[in-house]
């Protein structure tokens, strides 16, 4: 029976090599293909017996190599006709065994060498795209590695290849980037495509770890055609786009490479030594200026949906965030960069709050998973990422400017994703600790980054948006430090000369500033919380922590006000006659 088939396949390969008619050759590659492509579907004989099954699919599939032989005139022509329907049917040998796997290695090789690359190009990614699925992983690895092959046989248009390539790839490693049963279980032992030679060819985790690998494999060889083009606005278009390709592919996989120990995970090296190439400074990414800028250049299709951009910042913002915490934290990639402590601290005072808030989000950005709860492998990364920020600018001082407040709102509203991912670490986070890290990271946010004068807009609209009773209860305790704080001083304190470091709380102990700490807002903040959104009184018991908190503000809030001469620095005797009637 498989002596018929192999006579069978070298008979419509010679038919194909001879016509030359497009009907006829339409006819004898598909005859080709489906002679190829027939132990596959000969359920019978592998229900009686595999091993024969599987004998027969390695001969099949070996012929097919003998017969694609490229140093063969009749191979180099079988290659060039049949080149672009082959792989879509070679691919789907590679999870039966070792020696299917290298024969279907060696077809996708002996294609990508001798045919034309655009062909192949347009082959290789219409047989990735259909195999991009969980089911068919495993396909796309030499589909993955072929294209290496053609990117370095490319002579022109090389960039818009590939612009093409890199959704096609990102798709891909998307996937792969995808534990199966959702983020929270881990991948077991039993998770494997199984071959039919009795051994387990790969398991899922080998299988996307190859195709990251490979990915990133097929960077360096786009790095490398990137500098055979000759025209420079050419050269840089291309080196933007590979620029943000890496950072994606490391914020896709930052959960997989992100693992606990000091070692660099190779692909992080070799992904992060491509960010200088494309003209990519750490200390830019780190403030936001790139990515933005990136965003905007690679993102030139009117068509691109707004969500399509938000999916791309987050990923390069987990790329920059993995790449700046490898940089920190290993001295191997922080020679290699050329960054330091120091580096960071005087781009970070250069560039102010706005600077400080970009370099957080940043950070923050590794606290995000693909739900709600944060992965526990890059978020304590990503903490450690915001600690070591804060330490930076904890030291650093602002000028106070009048009109700034004008741009308060603009600055709370970016700061603002980065306190709710803080939060969800608060809340989610697998062990005490982290749940501590986080909120104490939180309260360094509020009270070194948030301008005085913003604070309480700030934690009004975290406030307003909180589904944690426990969470706000936290938020009202830190309103009554703030308070505390920016008290005015007592009759006799104001006699004597008040030396504060913070030139804002110096600015309001002088009058010359009014906290809204010490205002009528702060009641504003316990009201929406004893009166929710939609007037109703809130749900108890359930909602009992954020309640308690409340009234324990306003309770507090009493009892400063009724110290000493009355001065209704925040209960006015008008608001307390229509306060909570």
């Amino acid at each position: 029976m498989a002596a018929s088939i192999v006579d069978r396949l070298r008979d419509a390969a010679l038919r194909c090599c001879q016509d030359e008619e497009i009907e006829d050759l339409k006819a004898s590659t598909q005859d080709f293909l489906d002679m190829l492509e027939s132990p596959l579907n000969n359920l019978e004989l592998r229900k009686e017996s595999s091993a024969n099954w599987l004998a027969q699919c390695e001969q099949v599939l070996q012929e097919a190599v003998d017969l694609l032989d490229p140093s063969l005139p009749s191979g180099l022509v079988l290659c060039e006709k049949i080149g672009l329907e082959l792989p879509k049917v070679a691919v789907k040998f590679v999870s039966l065994s070792q020696a299917c796997q290298d024969h279907c290695l060696s077809i996708i090789e002996d294609l990508a060498e001798n045919c034309s690359p655009r062909e192949m190009f347009a082959a290789f990614m219409e047989a990735l795209n259909m195999y991009t699925t969980s089911e068919t992983l495993i396909c796309c690895i030499p589909l993955v590695q072929g294209l290496s092959i053609v990117f370095s046989r490319l002579k022109r248009r090389q960039g818009q290849f590939f612009q093409e390539a890199s959704i096609g790839l990102l798709a891909l490693v998307r996937l792969a980037a995808q534990d199966e049963g959702g983020e929270e279980e881990e991948e077991t032992p039993m998770e494997t495509v199984q071959g039919m030679d009795g051994h387990n060819v790969f398991t899922l985790g080998q299988v996307r770890a190859a195709i990251v690998n490979d990915i990133v494999q097929l960077a360096q060889t786009v790095r490398e055609t990137c500098d055979t083009v000759g025209v420079v606005e050419q050269r840089e278009y291309f080196q933007q786009r590979l620029g943000m390709f890496a950072l994606q592919i490391l914020g896709i996989t930052g959960e997989k490479v992100a693992c606990p120990g000091t070692e660099v995970p190779v692909s992080v090296m070799e992904l992060a030594e491509l960010l200088p190439f494309c003209g990519l400074s750490l200390l830019r990414l780190l403030t936001g200026d790139q990515i933005e800028d990136l965003i905007e250049t690679t993102s030139d299709e009117i068509s691109e949906q707004v969500n399509g951009k938000n999916t791309k910042k987050l990923e390069a913002s987990k790329g920059a965030a993995l790449a700046v915490y490898w940089t920190l934290f290993n001295n191997q990639v922080a020679e290699a960069a050329e960054v330091t402590l120091k580096s960071i601290k005087e781009v970070l005072q250069f560039s102010g709050r706005r600077g400080i808030v970009a370099a957080l989000s940043v950070a923050a950005s590794l606290l995000t998973g693909q739900s709600s709860r944060p992965l526990s492998s890059v978020a304590a990364k990503g903490l450690a990422l915001v600690d070591t920020i804060l330490e930076l600018v904890s030291s650093l001082t602002y000028s106070f400017d009048d009109e700034e407040a004008e741009r308060w709102l603009a600055l709370v509203l970016r700061i603002i994703p980065t306190l709710q991912r803080l939060q969800n670490v608060v809340v989610y986070a697998l062990n005490v600790e982290m749940r501590r890290q986080g909120y104490a990271a939180f309260k360094k946010v509020i009270q070194d980054v948030v301008p005085e004068a913003a604070r309480l807009q700030c934690l009004q609209m975290l406030i307003n948006d909180c589904v944690s009773p426990s969470l706000v209860s936290l938020h009202l305790i830190l309103i009554k430090d703030e308070i505390a704080r920016a008290w005015p001083p007592s009759p006799q304190q104001q006699k004597e000369p008040i030396r504060d470091a913070n030139p804002l709380r110096e600015r309001l102990h002088t009058g010359a500033f009014a906290s809204p700490f010490i205002s009528n807002d702060v009641l504003d903040v316990i009201g929406s919380v004893l009166r929710p959104k939609n007037g109703t009184p809130p749900d108890l018991p359930d909602q009992i922590d954020s309640v308690q908190s409340a009234l324990n503000l306003y309770r507090f809030i009493l009892i400063r006000e009724s110290s000493g001469l009355p001065n209704y620095n925040i209960v006015s005797r008008v608001f307390l006659q229509n306060t909570f009637l």
